[in-house]
């Protein structure tokens, strides 16, 4: 790591985080890593340029995932590496897996070069539209980690069959259909127009996700962060 980089990366702790990242003031991406894992390696050089790039407008903080257990269970992190955008003490925006360098700039510009937004409404969830979405403001933030770090970890395949059906081939790994099940019984809860059915097949799980008509793009954005959690790459955390 050059020195310029190492001046901009600052690793917290679970005693530290309320401090370093949502007393902070302003947005403030975090990355969630893995000392075994490969991909954070091979994500670390596009990380410190990131840092360098953004140094004096959005500080880089990392958390080592083995040594920080209760930020990974607060952040629902099942995956290395995972980054969390927060603005004024929420999560704002999640990526999950070693992410191409211009994907992790426009998370960063969503915050930096978008309008002032009124910091009293969470943002929605990326697929759920405002008029649908009746899931707590509290919780609004961390449902797409939950998503992204299911996609990233048991996505095997992505099919878009129709405009209105998208069908997802998981992984039949240990605790992936209960945890599925759940996740997406909490969804249905909140956006009511979805239909998921998760079917057992012989080597995979296989969930199709349908919406009406009216919804299409709504799912258009559900393709879209299954595709881009699955093409990243990451680490499992045991």
């Amino acid at each position: 790591m050059s020195g310029t980089a190492a001046s901009v990366l600052v690793e917290t702790s679970d005693a530290r985080f309320d401090r370093d990242v949502l007393g902070a003031g302003g947005p403030v991406l975090v990355e969630f890593f893995a000392t075994w894992c490969g991909s954070c390696r091979r994500f670390a050089p596009t990380l410190e340029r990131v840092a360098v790039e953004y140094a004096g407008r959005v500080p880089v903080v990392q958390v080592n995932a083995d040594e920080n257990p209760e930020l990974v269970r607060r952040y629902g992190v099942s995956s290395t590496p995972t980054l969390v955008l927060f603005s004024n003490g929420e999560p704002a925006g999640t990526l999950v897996g070693a992410q191409p360098e211009n994907t992790v700039r426009e998370l960063l510009a969503t915050m930096i070069e978008s309008p002032v937004a009124d910091e009293s409404v969470p943002a929605p969830l990326a697929w759920a539209p405002v008029d649908a979405c009746t899931l707590p403001t509290a919780d609004q933030p961390l449902r797409e980690p939950e998503f992204d770090a299911l996609f990233a970890t048991a996505v095997r395949d992505v099919e878009r069959l129709a405009p209105t059906l998208l069908r997802l081939h998981l992984d039949a790994g240990s605790g992936v259909e209960a945890r599925t099940r759940e996740l997406t019984a909490r969804e249905s809860t909140c956006c009511s127009f979805f239909d998921f059915q998760l079917t057992p097949a012989e080597d995979r799980l296989v969930l199709d996700v349908r919406v009406p008509e009216a919804r299409i793009e709504v799912l258009d954005g559900l393709t879209r962060r299954a595709e881009a959690a699955r093409g990243g790459g990451s680490g499992a955390i045991a």
